[in-house]
């Protein structure tokens, strides 16, 4: 069992609710094995893999998840043990 839960931004749900069918259910599918996952070890891992990164300058405090050429912008917030889905979208618009 995860400590973590998986919440959704309102702009993170209508952009996986915009996605093709296939796209979302492999993106959702991810996301549940991430959330299942989640510990320090994980994180250290995906981390090395590149897989995970923290982000700098204005978006300093949250991480990007890749997911083939799809982009999670997420948040942990440690005291509530919740990621917080900020944005997901493909790489060339996820940061805008």
């Amino acid at each position: 069992m995860s400590k973590y839960s998986l919440t959704f931004d309102k702009k993170a749900s209508k952009d996986i609710l915009s996605l093709d069918k296939t796209v979302r259910n492999f993106i959702l599918d991810e996301l549940e094995i991430f959330i299942n996952n989640f510990d320090d070890a994980y994180e250290k891992e995906l981390i090395k893999l590149t897989k995970i990164k923290a982000l700098q300058g204005e978006f300093k405090g949250l991480y990007r998840l890749k997911l083939r050429t799809y982009r999670v912008i997420y948040e942990k917030q440690n005291d509530k043990l919740v990621i917080l889905v900020l944005r997901v979208s493909h790489r060339k618009d996820v940061y805008k």
